[in-house]
């Protein structure tokens, strides 16, 4: 009988696996004996030693140097270990066998190389006879670049084991394994890795980091990146996974705080959707706005609208060198935000969240109701009134037996939750090949407040696409889509979250907040004058709502025409879209002081209004990089085109080119150059456009032959000079403005109006000593600020606003100066150090028309910016001040001034108190600021915490109708009243008392809320703003549930400040209606699949 074929002979498939077969065994044999031939030659080899207490790095350069071994480690495993060894003719086997395991040291080995591993990872292969489950494993290596580029050349080994290959010229790679085994690749010059193998992938593709010096490290500066070494400049990076991992931070400006020098980060305010943090690079150097130029992935943006996750870097442009090729909006400085792309390899999972409560840091303590009525009576008295409590009402209020006609209401604890809930949960997907790569973020944080009906939502995605569509043509197209939903409650004058405080700060503790409720009668609420009950607006008068919207699309191509030479081009579209909702119910209120009931605020049902502004930026630009022999040269060149449009019929725009020169020599001599010309549709035909050169040189003196310091790897000294300009004027200042209902001009325009000018002159140097365990970078500046724009206080016309005019200088200069130290007391326990420390002064050296003086402040040719102005005070008068009769006085007063009242100082020596007598009294910027990074690890444990404080500056407790007033001018009648704090009402003058720290309680205390350095207060401060301890869980024990990392961790923002200021925060500084900034208590989770 005929046999039957199958359809693979049928094919002529089975002489193909058969030969296939034959070939494979064949190649896997020879293959095998190669590696074993390797490694055996690798073993066999002897060397001779005699070390006495060297380097790690030097033993095993040693070893290379007697041997045709490759030895790849990771630097931080040879970190402070010394060796003393002598060998005669040892195997390279024997001798590190014997000495690694005393510095926690093994080895794997693949053929010629040998690769250092923690001993704590060797894993024990098995010994038993019994045969072992292989599978084969394939894959791929790429470096981390964009786009990635496939590595040749990469050790691929089993941990522990001896199996091993090298990847071929395209990356590729191919071997059998255990099931179960980790895979380790490595090369020189770039961070080994341990993969873990899963049961059910055999392909596995990844990417090396290169493993780079601090020197080597490549920075985002100016529209392109470099290497530290070359730069010459004022730049510095932010420890970015430091400043962000693990922390609660509602937003990215948060995170800033205490992480370089020169960048000041003040948080005014904790109130859900508006806790954004105030910055400035290097102080204030203008009368107008001061904020620096934020560009997230090239582009201007807020940085608070971005997740967290999804920031890759943030680099620092505090010079003109460094900040020159963004021109016109550059004055302040300039800070780089980059965000995370994908890699080529494996898929990447990574969850971080966390959940955590808010509670106020500071929030001040009033005094209850009986209180609060002696010290009312005092008040009425002492300014000639009447007593308006009688003992009997006090009597009866401190018996409590009567809530509801006597009450006693503590109104912090009746709107002020203590604790209130925050959450955020981000997911990210990233990974790809050579061919397309993509990183996809998804976030969620929910922000509950301290005060009813207040809270903000967040929803973000940002997916970031590169697609290499040729070798040399590599496209990134990004999109972000944000929603923020924030919610007020309404209150019906003056609504706003941070107003409700203004009515805590206000209403009697004699107040009752609702009156019990009788069947069919609607609930009544208390009300005393024209203060608004917040009880009652917060649970029936209805809500507010703010709806921001954002889709942004960014798209960046790059065509590659040599490895030289690169044309790289951007567009970017953002819509933005800010939507106001109101809603409100009335309700009735029984009135305190009048006695009456009344019934207000009209119902208003869903008002709404909508505001849409779109921005598009294109820009085009080719770079030239080369090295040739000793020298490195980058080049480039381009424009820039960007308009913004709102929904208010504005639009501005702004035309501009650039170009920009690195060079260096032999890594010793530095030379940048910087050039750039803006167009601004802000300025009138005269003075429209503007240009602004800079230029920068750094010598590396550590790299020339006649420095021989052992102890110091990095010496460089630098310089720079350049202009900047500031172009942060209103729309059309250059042209009157017409008002549109009676057809008159309104505001007078300056046709000649032009750019701020900002010429920065930097000094620098940054060191490296013992190793590179100690860093070190001082900086020297001096800011001249030229043309500012003013506006006179006193118009051409009374009727007509007043004409922008550039009549103004100030001078900005500082220095800075910080350390980084990193230390190992030994294998598994390390720590790092960072202080940081900044000296900043400014004065204001021409004004036009000056002084000009705004409610304390003033701004006058001398003075710094914003200077405090008043009189000038000498404690409290006191009885010896006045004669017998207790009104006349002995020394100059204001009229009506008694014993308790502050004691100005006739400075003019006329004998008479008038507004002759006021100077400055202060100044509300500090001039010094300072932090301290700590960080330890132990094992898999980890502590850190930061220090973050200022120098001397003044607080004001006199700040007119803000807050802050009322809290050091109670029942100020003629300004709202007020509730006495017990702070206040412990330290305020009477008969009694006269050792005081506060005057008299008044009524109408008009001669005693003069503005005056009485209440000024140091408000130098030194707070802990965090303290977290994280773990990392055991990645031995994480790898057989498919997590590649796992950290969980325990986190309080904000915990604990020294200060000298009560009953409020010195960093908020008080402002109006300030909104406690939270002390935040968090658990999170940090998940890598």
């Amino acid at each position: 009988m005929k046999k039957k074929q199958s359809w693979q002979e049928l094919a002529g498939w089975r002489h193909f696996d058969v030969k296939f077969y034959y070939y494979m065994k064949v190649t896997s044999l020879l293959t095998t004996l190669l590696f074993m031939t390797f490694a055996a030659k690798a073993y066999s080899q002897r060397v001779s030693l005699k070390l006495s207490n060297v380097t790690f790095k030097v033993f095993l350069q040693s070893i290379q140097d007697q041997t045709n071994v490759a030895l790849l480690y990771n630097d931080h495993l040879i970190e402070n270990k010394r060796i003393s060894v002598q060998a005669n003719q040892v195997e390279l086997r024997e001798l590190l066998k014997r000495e690694l395991p005393k510095y926690g040291l093994d080895y794997t080995i693949s053929g010629n190389q040998i690769t250092l591993v923690p001993s704590a990872v060797i894993r024990t292969v098995a010994t038993e006879n019994r045969p072992q489950e292989m599978i084969r494993i394939k894959g791929r290596v790429f470096n981390s670049g964009e786009p990635p580029q496939a590595l040749s050349s990469v050790s691929v080994a089993v941990l522990g084991g001896s199996q091993g290959v090298h990847t071929d010229e395209g990356g590729y790679y191919e071997l059998e394994v255990p099931k179960g085994a980790t895979l380790v690749f490595s090369m020189v010059g770039y961070h080994s890795k341990q993969v873990p193998v899963s049961k059910t992938e055999n392909n596995l593709t990844i990417s090396l980091l290169e493993n780079v010096s601090d020197l080597e490290e490549v920075v985002v500066v100016g529209m392109t990146e470099m290497q530290r070494k070359h730069i010459a400049s004022s730049v510095a990076s932010l420890d970015i996974k430091s400043s962000i991992e693990g922390k609660p931070i509602t937003n990215l400006s948060q995170s800033l705080q205490g992480g370089v020098t020169g960048l000041q980060v003040q948080q005014g305010s904790g109130l859900p959707g508006g806790d954004a943090a105030s910055i400035k690079i290097r102080g204030i150097s203008t009368l107008n706005n001061s904020d620096p130029l934020v560009l997230v992935d090239g582009v201007p943006m807020d940085m608070n609208h971005i997740d967290p996750v999804t920031i890759e870097s943030v680099t620092i442009l505090k010079d003109a060198a460094a900040a020159a090729i963004y021109g016109a909006r550059a004055a302040n400085g300039v800070i780089l935000v980059t965000t995370k792309r994908g890699k080529a390899g494996q898929i990447n999972i990574l969850y971080d969240g966390y959940l955590g409560m808010q509670t106020p840091t500071i929030l001040p303590e009033f005094v209850d109701a009986p209180t609060y009525m002696r010290m009312y009576n005092y008040a009425q008295v002492a300014s000639g009134g009447q007593v308006f409590y009688s003992d009997d009402q006090i009597a009866k209020t401190e018996a409590g037996d009567d809530p509801v006609n006597y009450p006693n209401t503590n109104w912090t604890k009746e709107l002020i939750d203590e604790y209130s809930p925050l959450t955020s949960h981000s997911l990210s997907v990233s990974g790809g090949n050579d061919v397309a790569r993509f990183a996809v973020t998804g976030n969620y944080m929910n922000q509950q407040g301290m005060i009813p009906q207040n809270k903000m939502d967040r929803f973000n995605i940002r997916a970031n696409t590169s697609v290499s569509l040729s070798k040399r043509f590599l496209i990134n197209l990004d999109v972000l889509g944000i929603r923020r939903n924030t919610m007020y409650p309404n209150r019906p004058i003056s609504n706003g979250g941070s107003r409700l405080l203004d009515d805590l700060y206000r209403l009697p503790p004699t107040v009752l907040p609702k009156y019990p409720q009788e069947e069919g009668w609607p609930t009544i609420y208390g009300r005393y004058a024209d203060i608004v009950n917040p009880i009652a607006y917060s649970e029936v008068g209805g809500s507010i709502g703010y709806q921001y919207d954002q889709a942004t699309i960014n798209l960046q191509p790059k065509w590659s025409i040599t490895n030289d030479l690169n044309i790289r081009g951007q567009f970017s579209y953002r819509l933005n879209s800010d939507v106001y909702k109101q809603n409100r119910d009335n309700y009735y209120f029984f009135d305190y002081y009048t006695k009456q009931l009344v019934q207000t605020w009209a119902v208003q049902r869903d008002a709404y209004s909508e505001v849409r502004d779109t921005y598009y930026y294109l820009s085009g630009a080719v770079d030239y990089s080369k090295n040739f022999g000793k020298h490195n040269l980058f080049a480039m060149g381009g424009f820039s085109m960007e308009k913004f449009n709102n929904g208010y019929w504005n639009s501005s725009a702004l035309v501009s080119s650039y170009a920009k020169v690195n060079y260096a020599y032999a890594d010793r001599y530095l030379l940048e150059a910087s050039f750039r010309a803006d167009g601004s549709s802000k300025f009138g035909p005269n003075n429209k456009y503007g240009y602004f050169p800079s230029v920068a040189f750094g010598w590396n003196v550590h790299n020339e032959s006649f420095f021989n310091v052992e102890a110091i790897s990095n010496f460089k000294i630098r310089a720079s000079y350049g202009q900047l300009g500031n172009e942060n004027i209103g729309l059309y200042r250059y042209q009157n403005l017409i008002n549109t209902s009676n057809g008159t001009e309104s505001v007078w325009g300056n046709p000649d109006i032009s750019w701020e000018k900002v010429n920065i002159l930097d000094i620098g140097l940054d060191m490296a000593l013992f190793q590179n365990k100690l860093s070190l970078t001082f900086d020297y500046y001096d800011k001249k600020t030229s043309d500012v724009i003013l506006y006179p206080s006193v118009a051409p016309s009374g009727a007509i606003g007043s004409a922008p005019l550039n009549a103004g200088e100030v001078t900005n200069k500082g220095v800075e100066l910080s350390l980084n130290y990193n230390g190992k007391l030994s294998q598994d326990f390390d720590f790092s150090v960072r202080p940081g420390i900044t000296y900043n002064k400014n004065k204001i050296t021409d004004l036009l028309g000056g002084p000009y003086i705004s409610g304390i402040e003033i701004n006058e040719k001398g003075s710094s910016i914003k200077s405090y102005y008043g009189y000038a005070s000498n404690g409290i008068l006191q009885y010896s001040d006045f004669e017998a009769d207790k009104t006349t006085a002995k020394v100059p007063v204001v009229a009506g001034q008694g014993p308790g009242d502050i004691k100005y100082i006739d400075l003019n020596g006329d004998g008479i108190i008038d507004e002759n007598d006021q100077q400055i009294i202060g100044d509300p910027t500090p001039r010094i600021n300072y932090f301290a990074n700590f960080n330890f690890r132990y094992k898999n444990v980890d502590l850190e915490f930061l220090l973050q404080g200022t120098g001397d500056h003044d607080y004001s407790g006199n700040l007119g109708g803000k807050s802050a007033g009322y809290l050091w001018h109670p029942l100020n009648m003629s300004a709202s009243g007020g509730v006495p704090t017990t702070y206040r009402a412990a330290n305020t003058w009477r008969e009694n008392n006269q050792d005081a720290i506060f005057p008299r309680l008044l009524a109408n205390p008009a001669t005693n809320v003069l503005r005056s350095d009485f209440w000024l207060f140091n408000a130098r401060y030194m707070r802990v703003k965090f303290i977290q301890l994280g773990y990392r869980l055991n990645p031995a024990f994480m790898n057989k549930y498919g997590i590649k990392s796992s950290r969980i961790y325990m986190n309080v923002q904000n915990p604990f400040i020294f200060t000298g200021v009560k009953m409020a925060d010195p960093e908020s500084q008080g402002g109006s209606y300030t909104y406690a900034i939270m002390k935040t208590f968090s658990l999170g989770l940090t998940v890598n699949f």
